[in-house]
């Protein structure tokens, strides 16, 4: 008869008791720089990581501080450990268990430069001084907390410092053959937690405490899935299925899926991960672990199909119950092998935001997952009109089951999704990283709008959902490892004031997810911004349409179903079977029309020009009408609204005060009525042979 978990883990936790009391104190060193000293913290004797790591471990361990300010792992650095004082101490405690943290000052253009070379043989011959003390105690070393962009030193050679110590320090641990913390991967995610760059605060001291009391115990808190796992669940077609996780230290796990078994022991670091064969699309299976530490876990309902991520702004987070035809669609659009997955912001809002609201603002906490579901009705009317018509036409085409995960944020920045590996190695995105407030380089209402919810430039340890890297550290951070098919992306009004920025940063974002999702080919489906009064959105949506030239990204034109006045235009499902029809042409294969015309070449012919177009067969107006909101300009560059006609599916246009016409442009009043479509109705982009 199996116990039951809690009696299980109740027995354990009395064994366990019962053999501390009759054991010696466990002395613990940790040492350390001026991160494990605690300098900056308050009351560091209480607060500092080796503090807090004594109160999660209790009276059976002994922790003690050996943290010196400024040391330096080697021998030849500014400030050596080796001299100081704490380093004699550390051995004469004689601990059962030492951690060490060093390195960080030995990034400087003062040490690294010269005595790089010397590192490995330092840390090495430190490891072994402490293995061959009288307690002979076990010896764990750490990858360095962040330094993050701020530092005076970060583009002057430290950053590249940083990275190469972080190498050296994985392969000490490999050729040593001793425990590896990482305590850069996650408190990377908490810039707040790092006033100055480089000192945790007690709550990034919190964390490096709970990965040391996770490495000594082996405790990580029990068997865990990632986020994006749960019932109702799908899994890409014709790939390794990949089941991964958390558990406990050396937790022996028994996974079963879909008619195939395999055995797991859980590593010290307590990640674990199981691969199984590629699998054809289907479903429902289920998946069912068993731990022999844990309570197990069984998912009931688990599908194998096609799945997307839906992300940006308020135009991709705006809800089916908010759309044009809303009644409709949730009527005859229904569908069960359409499988939905939101992940909400709990804050946004106008106006000032509490201090409750502000805390909510950071890696851990900023979304609300609404878990799987294909038939809550609730859940269906407040999920993404664009992505739910997106993944309702893919499954009516595919007849698989298909998975759409959307995680949009209204009012979002580009560089608010992109992580911050990307954003430091850039100095002008460096700079939006390292002065947000009232940034020249934002868009004008996402920096008032940042003021007004914080309202003090001096507040410390505070992240706002439109600063850079916050969205991807919340949002895209916690699902990379989740094998999505593509991305479709709806964005660009909040940085539609910067346009030669705004190109930049979305070539960083693509290249960015792409290499976040391992997949260098990863499918990038974007919206070209609708059609709206707010000056320069033509030349936006012309600089869109151009970065049509990263390879394997497509294009759904919406100018044709904008409003004059309103941001968020409601005929959603338009915009959502654009993009479904691009992922079944290019993705997929399927023989279907994705594109309207767009700009391949101009002629210039005497007083006219001739406008040739990709995807441009059967080229018409959609209402019979002459071709709309149509300028040329000659070399003075002044453009004026010219006469067309269309030939063989080329546009010829002119202006007989214009004799010598050089450049075109289409559909570039902010608001547009332009008409240009091909056969299959789609509308032309925005373009001009101009670039600014």
């Amino acid at each position: 008869m199996k116990i039951n978990s809690k009696l299980r883990f109740f027995i354990l936790f009395v064994a366990t008791q019962i053999v501390m009391s009759n054991a010696q104190t466990i002395k613990v060193a940790c040492i350390g720089n001026s991160v494990t000293y605690g300098a900056g913290i308050e009351n560091r004797e209480q607060n500092s990581y080796p503090a807090q790591l004594q109160q999660l471990l209790g009276e059976t361990y002994q922790v003690e501080n050996f943290g010196f300010n400024g040391a330096t792992m080697l021998k030849n650095g500014h400030k050596p450990y080796w001299d100081k004082e704490v380093f004699q101490e550390s051995q004469a405690f004689l601990p059962n268990i030492v951690i060490i943290h060093l390195g960080l000052n030995d990034q400087g253009n003062n040490n690294w430069p010269e005595h790089k070379d010397e590192f490995v043989a330092d840390y090495l011959e430190m490891i072994t001084i402490y293995q061959n003390l009288a307690s002979k105690p076990k010896v764990i070393i750490c990858k360095m907390t962040p330094t993050f962009s701020g530092h005076h030193w970060f583009e002057e050679g430290m950053r590249e410092s940083f990275k190469e110590i972080q190498a050296k320090i994985e392969k000490i641990a490999d050729s040593a053959n001793v425990q590896l913390i990482d305590l850069h991967e996650k408190l990377y995610l908490f810039p707040e937690y790092f006033p100055d760059n480089l000192h945790p605060t007690k709550k990034g001291a919190a964390i490096i405490a709970q990965q040391a009391y996770s490495a000594i115990t082996g405790n990580f808190g029990g068997l865990q899935l990632p986020l994006l796992f749960g019932e109702k669940m799908v899994l890409q077609r014709n790939k390794p299925v990949k089941i991964s996780g958390i558990s406990n230290a050396n937790d022996d796990l028994k996974i079963t899926f879909n008619g195939h078994k395999k055995l797991v022991q859980v590593p010290d670091n307590g990640k674990w991960q199981a691969i199984f064969p590629v699998m054809k699309a289907g479903g429902p299976h289920k998946l069912s672990i068993q731990s022999k530490l844990s309570e197990d876990i069984t998912i009931n309902e688990v599908y194998i199909g096609e799945v997307w991520l839906a992300s940006g702004q308020s135009n991709m987070d705006w809800r089916v119950n908010q759309s044009k035809h809303a009644k409709t669609v949730l009527i005859d659009s229904l569908n069960e092998r359409l499988f939905l997955f939101s992940l909400d912001p709990k804050v946004l809002k106008a106006g000032k935001l509490t201090h409750e609201e502000l805390s909510l603002i950071n890696a851990q906490d900023y979304f609300k997952s609404m878990g799987w579901s294909n038939t809550n009705t609730e859940i269906i009317e407040n999920f993404s009109a664009v992505a739910y018509a997106f993944g309702y036409n893919l499954q009516k085409e595919l007849n698989i089951p298909i998975g759409i995960v959307c995680n949009a944020v209204g009012g979002a920045p580009t560089q608010s999704y992109i992580s911050r590996s990307t954003m430091e190695q850039d100095h002008q995105s460096i700079d939006l990283l390292n002065d947000t407030w009232l940034n020249t380089m934002s868009d004008v209402w996402v920096a008032n709008r940042m003021v007004e919810n914080i309202a003090d430039k001096n507040k410390k340890g505070v992240r706002h959902p439109y600063e850079p890297t916050i969205l991807f550290d919340a949002g895209i951070e916690p699902i990379k490892n989740y094998p999505f098919k593509g991305v479709i992306w709806y964005q660009g009004e909040s940085n539609a004031e910067q346009i030669m920025l705004h190109e930049k940063l979305f070539k960083m974002l693509v290249e960015d997810w792409r290499k976040q999702f391992n997949n260098p080919e990863l499918p990038f489906y974007y919206v070209q911004l609708s059609s709206m009064e707010r000056l320069g959105w033509g030349a936006f949506r012309d600089s869109q349409r151009r970065l049509l030239s990263i390879p394997n990204t497509g294009m759904a034109v919406s100018s044709d179903v904008g409003h004059r006045t309103d941001v968020h235009p409601t005929q959603k499902w338009v915009v959502g079977k654009r993009l479904s029809n691009i992922a079944l042409a290019k993705t997929y294969g399927k023989n279907i029309a994705f594109s309207g015309p767009l700009l391949d070449y101009v002629n210039v012919l005497g007083d006219k020009l001739e406008v040739h177009f990709q995807f441009g067969e059967g080229l018409k107006t959609k209402d019979n009408k002459p071709v709309k909101d149509i300028e040329i300009a000659g070399t003075d560059r002044v453009f004026k609204s010219a006469k067309s006609t269309i030939k063989h599916d080329i546009l010829e246009v002119w202006h007989p005060q214009i004799k010598n016409p050089r450049y075109v442009r289409y559909g570039y009043k902010p608001f547009t009525e332009a008409n240009l479509a091909n056969k299959s109705g789609l509308p032309a982009s925005t373009f001009s042979n101009l670039v600014e």
